[in-house]
């Protein structure tokens, strides 16, 4: 936190963090308790294709209906009513498919719950856009999803492991979003939205956010094809416990960092695609390739933040709160899409379908990449950068470059001598000078030159 923070700002980071972070703790529990449900009936593959593909589109239309419902409807979007109804929506059908019998009503609870799951994440993660500044937004979130992974993987160690295979883990699924009522008691009204000044040469368009939306779809896609490879000498090493504390270290890491460098935190969000390639060059070596899947990891702590940020911060720059979850909206459909492929794909294919999205998401970053990160120039700076062209084109002195700025801005040659501490005379002997160099012969030709050179 900066020094300009008070208490009472660290308190409302704290506090979201809470939020977002019991709501991925509980909500994420329940995915998993309902998965493991699927597959006292249903094999593995196909089990993963609902899971992961189905589920997510479900997940995602809940994302973009709230974001609809923000962008119409602002106030009863950011209200307690949604998350509260969306909360005991969810949990109903926690308990519809734990001790319900038929395999229909388990998948139709399953839909419903994913759904519900999306309204919340969207509910929530629209917050980070609204009530936290850009440079704590990475910070919180990634905190958040932290705990949220780590307290998953710690509640399903009882039983030997298999606390999520047991009906009783219901109990805990409801408990946990108890929890998370109660922090929703506290949700302050929204704040009211206007758009932030934005510098010149900074702007969020339709392109720009079409690009943004088409990068962060595939980025998913490519996690997704490219954490699918099958393990050859690490797969009795690489275990869900390491992965989901190297996720988390991720996480936090990637929220510190994206913080301080948006551009950094992009650049390692990248970075986390070219791991499971190493890892399959790595197959021969169990100490390489477990490496590798560990690095991949962490650094898909990256990927995370940085599909949360991008929207985050377009929505606060635009003023738009309906776009703060469209990220994750992309990037639960790139995973449905990716999941999809995963089943159809298979050996060589797999591995050349990745390669094509990868070479594809490279191109579309860095053009991404450039339009959002690239330094912003000011006015002023322009104008500065002008002036030097301009004396340099003709060979002008350091002082008669001093001079020349002067006179451009208007300043007679007293003022001129003044400003520069000099007598008269010697501004006058400067001038004189930039009028040969120039070819020029009075203060009025020399600044209708210099600005109609820089039209």
């Amino acid at each position: 936190m900066t020094k300009a923070d008070g208490p009472g700002q660290k308190n409302k980071y704290i506090y979201f963090a809470g939020l977002i972070g019991f709501g991925f703790f509980w909500t994420g529990t329940a995915y998993i308790v309902q998965a493991y449900r699927l597959l006292q009936f249903l094999d593995g593959g196909t089990v993963n294709l609902l899971v992961c593909g189905i589920y997510y589109v479900c997940q995602a239309v809940g994302i973009g209906a709230v974001g609809l419902l923000f962008a119409k409807q602002p106030m009863i979007a950011g209200g307690r009513v949604i998350p509260f109804c969306s909360t005991m929506i969810a949990v109903a059908c926690v308990a519809a498919a734990l001790f319900l019998p038929s395999l229909s009503i388990i998948i139709a609870a399953g839909v419903i719950m994913n759904i519900m799951i999306g309204v919340l994440s969207g509910c929530y993660l629209t917050r980070l856009a609204t009530d936290i500044p850009q440079q704590h937004r990475g910070t919180v979130f990634g905190v958040a999803y932290a705990f949220g992974s780590i307290g998953t993987w710690l509640l399903s160690l009882p039983m030997g492991g298999k606390f999520f295979w047991n009906s009783d883990s219901f109990y805990a699924v409801a408990l946990l979003a108890a929890g998370s009522l109660v922090l929703l008691r506290y949700l302050s009204p929204l704040p009211k939205q206007g758009k932030s000044p934005e510098p010149p040469g900074l702007g969020f368009g339709r392109k720009i956010i079409r690009l943004a939306a088409a990068v962060l779809f595939l980025l998913s896609l490519e996690n997704t094809l490219g954490f699918s490879f099958p393990l050859k000498s690490a797969a009795g090493s690489v275990y869900i416990e390491f992965a989901r504390a190297f996720y988390a270290l991720g996480l936090i890491i990637a929220g510190l960092v994206s913080d301080k460098n948006r551009r950094w935190g992009a650049i390692c969000c990248l970075a986390a695609l070219a791991f499971p390639f190493a890892a399959l060059a790595l197959g021969n070596s169990v100490v390489g390739e477990t490496a590798m899947w560990m690095l991949a990891y962490l650094f898909l702590g990256f990927g995370s933040t940085y599909r949360i940020l991008v929207f985050s911060d377009i929505a606060a720059k635009r003023g738009l709160p309906g776009l703060a979850a469209a990220g994750l909206l992309a990037g639960r459909l790139g995973e449905a899409i990716g999941t999809l492929g995963v089943s159809f794909l298979t050996g060589v294919s797999h591995i050349v379908a990745s390669c094509v999205v990868f070479a594809l998401v490279i191109a579309l970053f860095f053009s991404l990449y450039q339009k959002i990160y690239s330094p912003v120039i000011t006015a002023e700076e322009i104008e500065k950068q002008r002036l030097l062209e301009y004396a340099g084109r003709f060979k002008l002195s350091p002082r008669e470059q001093e001079i020349f700025n002067l006179i451009v801005q208007g300043m007679s040659n007293i003022e001129i001598a003044a400003a520069l501490f000099i007598t008269e005379s010697t501004v006058k002997f400067h001038a004189g000078n930039i009028f040969k160099k120039t070819g020029l012969s009075s203060r009025s030709t020399l600044i209708a030159d210099f600005k109609l050179r820089n039209r």
